[in-house]
């Protein structure tokens, strides 16, 4: 999944994240008013958000929030960790700025 969302242009990364914000509110069974109502924003935010992906940061947020997806937007920028002894060993040590 990671790959395909590196070859999409900003423009069509943020169409993608409205298009599941879509579904996952879909999937729950809420109507944009319901949604809108849980997280604090206005209907036409979420229409905005859905149809284009434009949206403010803080909107994201609540809208994530009330569709109960904070730990992926927490985990947006977190660095992947070695999962084996062996790919500790491979990480090559680097030390102060690049």
């Amino acid at each position: 999944m990671a790959l395909t969302h590196s070859l999409l242009a900003p423009g069509e990364l943020t169409q993608k994240i409205g298009a599941n914000a879509r579904e996952a509110r879909l999937s729950q069974n809420l109507s944009r008013k319901s949604l809108a109502l849980m997280a604090g924003v206005s209907e036409s935010t979420i229409k905005r958000f859905e149809s284009n992906g434009q949206i403010t940061l803080e909107a994201l947020v609540l809208i994530a929030t009330a569709l109960g997806a904070t730990r992926q937007l927490a985990e947006l920028f977190m660095q992947e960790r070695p999962i084996s002894l062996e790919a500790i060993k491979q990480v090559e040590r680097t030390r102060g700025r690049k």
